[in-house]
């Protein structure tokens, strides 16, 4: 089983790395494919949850490949252009990606926070990518008014540089700490007794697997681009960070 890295927790030790800053780092190859290789270790995101994969390389002495993309099915698969023959590798993320993704996530917990408290209205979908992401509510209908005033509330959270923790927690305990209940925990399926939590401190609290900032200072300006409407109650919100 691949040991990863980003998984981590993080409760803002400054003495100890935070695992979603990781850049690089050293593997041993323990299976290959026609186009892919799974490691022993990875920092590298897979596809899933609203969240594109890392993209990079891996590197070995004389050579290098590009990882293209990583799913994450039974096992994690890093697909590359050209399969390494030794088995001791480096990998290293394409970060200007990776920390993009970063900052749009925790972006997007801020938003959906601000969204439920203002409107009670859950997140009911999310995408994001590196220069623009969307969340999609309900039920809601967004006026100008109502966007500029989530806009407006995203800000002032991220001026108050708000520490960004993650750890695990037990289902009953987390169920109990979102009491407000903005993320929909049916979502994620009983069977998983343990979940991840991403925990921006006083203002929001959800299960995510993504990868996230440290602290909502790194994040600059939410600035909403569109709101769509999605159907019945649904309303989509574009934005980016400036």
């Amino acid at each position: 089983m691949t040991e990863v890295i980003y998984m981590e927790e993080w409760r803002g030790d400054e003495s100890e790395q935070n695992p979603n800053y990781i850049q690089t780092f050293d593997a041993n190859i323990t299976k290959r494919g026609e186009t892919f290789v799974v490691l022993d270790k990875t920092a590298f995101y897979p596809l899933g949850g609203g969240q594109p994969s890392d993209t990079g390389l891996i590197e070995w002495e004389g050579g290098e490949s590009k990882v293209t993309e990583v799913l994450k099915k039974v096992e994690i698969r890093h697909f590359v252009d050209s399969v390494p023959e030794t088995d001791r590798v480096q990998g290293i993320l394409d970060w200007e990606k990776r920390f993009a993704h970063m900052k749009m996530h925790t972006a997007q917990h801020v938003l959906s926070s601000v969204v439920f408290k203002m409107f009670n209205a859950k997140t009911a979908g999310n995408q994001i990518h590196a220069d623009h992401s969307r969340v999609d509510f309900q039920p809601i209908k967004f006026t100008e008014e109502d966007l500029a005033n989530v806009e407006e509330g995203c800000n002032e959270i991220i001026t108050r540089s708000v520490p960004v923790h993650v750890y695990e927690e037990e289902r009953p305990v987390l169920e109990e700490k979102m009491t407000d209940q903005r993320y929909i925990l049916d979502m994620i399926p009983k069977s998983i007794p343990r979940l991840r939590v991403v925990d921006i401190l006083g203002v929001d609290i959800c299960p995510c697997a993504g990868t996230h900032v440290k602290n909502t200072s790194e994040l600059g300006k939410v600035h909403m681009l569109e709101r769509r409407s999605k159907g019945k109650d649904i309303d989509r919100i574009v934005y980016e960070l400036l």
